[in-house]
């Protein structure tokens, strides 16, 4: 009798644990993707934009995308402080807005330049956003990136702001980041730290009328937790190359600007070779290994001058965008971490003086060790 008893007990119990007390049906809640946030220095005032998706129409399917068109909806309210304007939004929203799903945060450039520190605290606090919340930088309205569909009319979830593409090779694009990467990037004494700027293409695409598209055009980089300059698409690919992140990299061969090739080329982690150790500062060579796809011959080239021409292109290229970070005291190649690292002494007298560790005599040496594995059925006499 005892037993029985005892088992009565035990399933009512598990039949309490198993039920729903207190959950929401999906349809129930307004689900947000994306937050956008602006700053307006002349008011000192924030705005907080939120991109909302509800699941009321995924609950009455089944398996089919609907034919009906998904609106995008966009809430914004402004206030003194972040909290106060998401606050304010949260009294005006049914089904009420719930943030464990969020994907993307959006930041203007305006508050990037003034306010980007104390919202990276507010964030780091914020128990509702996780650190794998993708992160964006825009200089264009954030509602009209918020609208933005993707191609064939599909709802937001399918733009460059909300797919993840991490796990996929780049092909000649610009990587995107995750908030833990960025801040882990962003606190280091030395290296750079970027943040992905996000466009609006309307040229590309039209269906009768301009079908508006989202890209990553370019990097804004940090340098010793400041904002020092912006790095334009086509140098942040060859750094997101030269990274190693996965990218492969379209390349045309060009001599006295007459088009001789195109090549398809994915990089081996570059070898830093550190030199000069009473120097006090970093100097270095850089050894880049090379695998080169011919995708089109132009022009008729011998193999070696073709392999040589290559060769020189991608060092003189890589030497440009080198240049083109000093110029803003950007270590774009990102060679000062691992040398403040192993040489703590001169690091401290850095410190002291505040002063950018790189010249243009730190890089000493480019060279690029080029292999050209297919012809895509071009002959060549190696």
């Amino acid at each position: 009798m005892k037993k029985r008893t005892s088992s009565l007990v035990i399933t009512m119990c598990t039949l309490l644990l198993a039920g729903c007390t207190g959950s929401k049906n999906i349809q129930d809640l307004t689900y947000i993707t994306t937050i956008g946030l602006d700053y307006d220095e002349v008011k000192d005032e924030y705005t907080a934009y939120l991109q909302g998706l509800n699941f009321a129409n995924v609950a009455k399917q089944e398996g089919a995308r609907s034919p009906e068109l998904i609106p995008a909806y966009v809430g914004s309210e402004k206030g003194e402080t972040l909290n106060i304007a998401v606050s304010k939004l949260y009294k005006k929203s049914r089904p009420p807005l719930f943030f464990g799903h969020t994907k993307s945060l959006v930041l203007s450039d305006n508050l990037l330049k003034y306010k980007f520190k104390e919202v990276l605290e507010d964030i780091g606090r914020n128990r509702s956003l996780r650190p794998s919340l993708g992160i964006f930088s825009t200089d264009m309205n954030i509602e009209d990136i918020f609208n933005a569909k993707g191609l064939f009319n599909y709802p937001p979830v399918y733009t460059v702001l909300l797919t993840d593409e991490s796990a996929e090779s780049l092909q000649n694009d610009v990587d995107s980041s995750s908030l833990m990467t960025f801040l882990r990037e962003y606190y280091e004494p030395m290296g750079t730290s970027m943040l992905p700027s996000i466009k609006i293409d309307t040229k590309s695409w039209k269906a009768g009328e301009v079908v508006p598209a989202l890209y990553l055009d370019g990097y804004r980089v940090f340098q010793g937790s400041e904002l020092k300059g912006i790095l334009s698409s086509k140098d942040s690919i060859i750094v997101d190359w030269l990274r190693n992140k996965k990218n492969t990299l379209n390349y045309p061969l060009y001599e006295d600007g007459e088009l001789l090739s195109t090549f398809n080329l994915a990089a081996k982690k570059p070898k830093v070779n550190y030199k000069g150790e009473n120097s006090g500062l970093p100097t270095f060579d850089l050894e880049i290994g090379v695998e080169a796809e011919l995708l089109e011959k132009i022009k008729e080239v011998p193999y070696t001058e073709l392999q040589s021409k290559l060769q020189k292109s991608l060092e003189d290229r890589i030497e440009r965008v080198y240049s083109e970070g000093l110029d803003h005291e950007m270590d774009v190649l990102d060679v000062g971490v691992k040398w403040y690292r192993s040489h703590p002494e001169e690091y401290k007298n850095l410190e002291k003086n505040r002063s950018f560790y790189l010249t243009e005599n730190s890089l000493d040496n480019v060279k690029v060790k080029l292999n050209i594995k297919h012809f895509n059925a071009y002959r060549y006499v190696k």
